[in-house]
């Protein structure tokens, strides 16, 4: 008898800097990385995010950027509902599904959002009480490891 294979987990990660921003640049001392898995029910996203010298965060967001627009799909954190988070200096990590998606992706499925990253078009954005538009960020890739 074999041992059931482990279903395998789409790896994808995002640095983040002040420079990583779609459509502007933020001068910050601030960094950071996120990685994602696609769990093996190929519903599930899990996330990992580590950053440092972040202050006050207001939301993290997963976003598009087509056309010089910036699209908000998932939001990870938003303050208003969960708080301002102060000191940004560890990590935060979680799940999300397509029920989580808001804008475009609305009641669309985890397919059309794999497929939007495939594409180049998905960032994470981490937004400050100082610079709302998002302090750091970057585009999510596949891991190449």
């Amino acid at each position: 008898q074999t041992e059931p294979q482990q279903q395998q987990q789409e790896r994808l990660y995002a640095d983040l800097t002040g420079d990583g921003l779609p459509l502007m640049q933020v001068n910050t001392d601030a960094s950071g990385r996120a990685t994602f898995n696609l769990l093996g029910d190929g519903k599930t996203m899990s996330y990992t995010i580590n950053g440092t010298n972040l202050e006050n965060i207001s939301g993290v967001v997963l976003g598009s950027s087509t056309g010089g627009r910036f699209t908000d799909l998932v939001l990870i954190h938003y303050a208003p509902t969960q708080g301002l988070i102060a000191e940004g200096n560890g990590s935060a990590t979680g799940n999300f599904t397509s029920a989580d998606f808001t804008g475009p992706l609305a009641g669309k499925q985890m397919s059309d959002f794999l497929k939007m990253l495939i594409d180049g078009n998905i960032y994470l954005i981490v937004r400050t009480s100082d610079n709302p538009l998002g302090e750091i960020g970057g585009k999510i890739t596949p891991a190449l490891q």
